[in-house]
């Protein structure tokens, strides 16, 4: 029984550890249905198309896993995509423990085309 708890609290330690490192700002609560991880572009400009930003999503950690994690957010909420700017890679924190921070906008197109 004491085996089966701790794993429990590991468990949940682990996911609240993972939940700390993304911050989430809903802009448009609509629901949506969920699309792939593999469907979401990552874009550096403004797409020609018309879109709505939906979420702005924050991720720490190594540029790979925060990459992932925004993709994965993107996915949840029904986005087509992951918007950068210029602002998008920052460090945080002090000189010793300096951590990336990788920031997109979630976007959906608002025309009826999938494609850029």
């Amino acid at each position: 029984m004491l085996k089966i708890c701790v794993l429990s609290l590991s468990a949940l330690l682990g996911a609240l550890a993972c939940a700390r490192n993304s911050e989430i700002l809903v802009l448009d609560p609509s629901l949506r249905p969920q699309t792939t991880p593999q469907s979401i572009r990552l874009i550096a400009q403004e797409p020609a198309r018309p879109y709505l930003v939906v979420a702005i999503v924050s991720t720490r950690g190594a540029v790979d896993r925060a990459r992932q994690r925004l993709i994965k957010e993107a996915a949840r909420l029904g986005g087509h995509a992951v918007l950068f700017d210029s602002s998008s890679l920052t460090r945080i924190g002090g000189d010793e423990g300096q951590e990336p921070q990788l920031t997109g906008k979630i976007i959906i197109y608002t025309d009826s085309a999938r494609s850029n």
